[in-house]
């Protein structure tokens, strides 16, 4: 009788084979921003605990397309709330969101769009966080917590 590890090992295979490269499910992955991928980019934004963070995360969208009364382009994309939390020594929170297709008009809308509401962006740079207001803190000095909440 099959275990689940065999299972899951035969999917893999079978997706490897048809995608033709290899396979890492998101369970497998670390904290994201970490490894850089071609077609796709890691973005932190601060957050707070009460709005809902699926309420933030949708005004950061929202206000990121019509920022400052003016529409920033996205020539196509999407942008996706991720769900890796890092909590600076100092308790302020960041979670990560990615987005593709026109990267570089996704990165202007949403670092205007929180500049406009008073957050700051980040990016991880060789294991450390780069926060838009030159703060940078060590990923070993963060609480790193993957989940939905």
């Amino acid at each position: 009788m099959e275990d689940n590890n065999d299972i899951v090992e035969q999917n893999r295979r079978g997706l490897e084979k048809i995608f033709g490269e290899p396979i890492v499910f998101d369970y497998e992955m670390g904290i994201a921003g970490i490894e850089r991928y071609k077609n796709r980019e890691v973005m932190y934004f601060e957050f707070t605990k009460k709005p809902a963070i699926s309420t933030q995360f949708r005004a950061l969208l929202n206000t990121s397309i019509f920022s400052s009364g003016k529409k920033i382009d996205i020539e196509g994309g999407t942008c996706v709330l991720g769900l890796w939390t890092l909590t600076l020594p100092s308790g302020k929170m960041f979670r990560d969101l990615s987005y593709d297709g026109d990267i570089p008009g996704w990165r202007r809308a949403l670092e205007a769009s929180a500049a406009e509401r008073g957050l700051r962006t980040g990016r991880i740079e060789d294991l450390k966080l780069v926060i838009s207001d030159g703060e940078i803190v060590a990923l070993s000095e963060c609480s790193a917590r993957r989940g939905p909440k």
